[in-house]
């Protein structure tokens, strides 16, 4: 069985391309791996396990994508690291793997930001979401500071994704549950994969150092992960001192970043290291006693850092909404996002209270990785999905001809009104052929 899976890949700055890599080895023992990267750098232990092909948009072997017998396209809302892997999907259709159930801010910063094409933005907005839309988009442009957190919820955007999807591949049970009634390509839920873990960082529990206890957030520091909250949550707690944060990823605006690291008199306390390559980020895991893991919005995803996290049984402070809403509550310490900065420094203060108590969570979220989110369990979903994808073909093959008929029917429907037998006849076949 040959496979063709399109995704962002180490070394590029991506939570995906980390997943990638955590699954391919369970991948490649179950199928011939093509990788699929527009970047012309890729770690070279990737070469092990499968066979790595550039492409470009305007040079890309079709008859090689052809061969295999499907494509996974990994989807996220970074369009730095998802634009050319959405433009193949739209030509060669497959599985989508959403990594992201709110596409809105992929579509807005591709179309508006990299291909300054305003009037395509608006277009796929009124295509899948109607004057309504429009309107909203309409106003959204022309503020100088447009509520992307509103636009993301209210026009996601995520049908723009599916719109010639053999499939969909999820990772939460809400978005199996939306996405299920709300599209009508197949609809898979995964639980998203965990690399193994080592040895190492199963004995990191043994080399942690005393305090100051280490806070620790990673990834791509944007406007949803709250980070002004939890400096100013951090502040105000009596039990500052007991602590250092440690700031690692790109960061959407680091210099406002700095002025509110200052403005809370925290430059003692908190260090902003910038992005760091993986293998530094788990020394820095390894020595940490909790992370911050918020988000608020959601934008339905699953959580990649989350597994990581765990991977080095470490507890957590999480919002509870969307997936992290789901994670048991001998796992995490939630955050409600009406009282969050309230709910941060009483974590932190309990943290110091009884930091065993907080060790067992992490704990607990390290065997939800080993049961739950296993690179091999995930591996073996992807190859029965493309064992499957005869049945997926034929079908997206009868759809499209379906919505053919349907168009010029639209055009002769008059003409047929006479003969309610005929019109009967396609409307059958065209049920028939889709159902």
């Amino acid at each position: 069985m040959k496979i063709n899976w399109f995704s962002p890949i180490p070394p590029a700055r991506s939570g995906i391309a980390d997943y990638t890599f955590g699954i391919l080895p369970e991948l490649a023992q179950r199928a011939e791996v093509t990788l699929w990267t527009d970047r012309t750098l890729w770690e070279p232990e990737l070469e092990k396990y499968a066979t790595l092909r550039h492409f470009q948009m305007h040079r890309i072997d079709w008859v090689e994508v052809n061969r295999a017998d499907l494509s996974f396209y990994n989807v996220g809302n970074n369009h730095l690291h998802h634009a050319a892997i959405w433009q193949v999907s739209r030509q060669s259709p497959g599985i989508v793997v959403l990594h992201d159930m709110r596409l809105h801010d992929f579509f807005e910063s591709l179309y508006r930001g990299q291909w300054r094409d305003e009037e395509g933005y608006l277009a796929q907005i009124e295509k899948h979401y109607g004057e309504e839309g429009l309107r909203a988009a309409t106003e959204f442009v022309r503020a100088r500071h447009g509520d992307y957190d509103l636009m993301a919820q209210r026009f996601p955007l995520t049908p723009a994704v599916l719109e010639n999807a053999l499939g969909a591949v999820v990772h939460t049970k809400d978005a199996f549950n939306e996405l299920r009634a709300s599209t009508r390509c197949p609809v898979f839920y995964a639980p998203l994969a965990s690399a193994p873990i080592s040895a190492a960082m199963k004995a990191e529990n043994d080399g942690r150092p005393a305090e100051p206890y280490r806070l620790i957030i990673f990834g791509h520091i944007g406007r949803n992960r709250r980070l002004y909250a939890v400096l100013e949550a951090l502040s105000g707690t009596s039990q500052r001192d007991r602590f250092q944060l440690d700031i690692y990823g790109e960061i959407d605006d680091p210099k406002t970043v700095r002025q509110r690291i200052g403005t809370f008199n925290l430059k003692d306390t908190v260090t902003v290291h910038g992005y760091t390559p993986a293998e530094e980020l788990d020394q820095a895991l390894g020595i940490a006693h909790m992370a911050i893991n918020l988000r608020y919005p959601t934008m339905g995803e699953a959580s990649a850092s989350q597994l990581r996290i765990w991977e080095h049984a470490l507890p957590s402070l999480v919002t509870k909404v969307g997936w992290y809403a789901s994670l048991p509550e001998e796992a995490v310490a939630y955050v409600q996002p009406e009282n969050e900065v309230a709910d941060i420094r009483s974590h932190l203060e309990n943290f110091v209270a009884d930091p065993d108590r907080f060790a067992r969570m992490g704990q607990r979220g390290r065997r939800l990785v080993e049961t739950e989110h296993h690179p091999k369990t995930y591996a073996e979903t992807i190859i029965s999905l493309a064992a499957n994808a005869r049945e997926f073909k034929e079908r997206h093959a009868a759809y499209a001809m379906a919505q053919r008929a349907g168009a010029i029917m639209g055009s002769w429907t008059k003409e047929m009104s006479t003969d309610a037998d005929a019109a009967k006849r396609v409307a059958e076949k065209i049920h028939t052929l889709t159902g």
